[in-house]
């Protein structure tokens, strides 16, 4: 029984937008890499996960003023 028979889906709408929140999330964590490498190791791991959530972040504003037309 497949209840997804009927629904086709464009996806490369949606590839090319998650590689690109996955490219922008690893710069911001190398980044944050860059800057942040000589605090302690506790308050490194701590704030490496917010500074990836600060690249879907950037990431989001773009796509929610149109940027996702682009991969149409």
């Amino acid at each position: 029984m497949n209840v997804f028979e009927g629904i086709n889906l464009n996806t490369m709408q949606f590839i090319g937008p998650i590689i690109i929140l996955f490219i922008n999330m690893i710069l911001t964590a190398f980044i944050f890499n860059l800057l942040f490498s000589w605090l302690p190791k506790k308050l490194y791991n701590f704030l490496l996960g917010p500074a990836a959530l600060f690249g879907a972040y950037i990431w989001a504003i773009p796509m929610n003023m149109g940027f996702y037309d682009l991969f149409k």
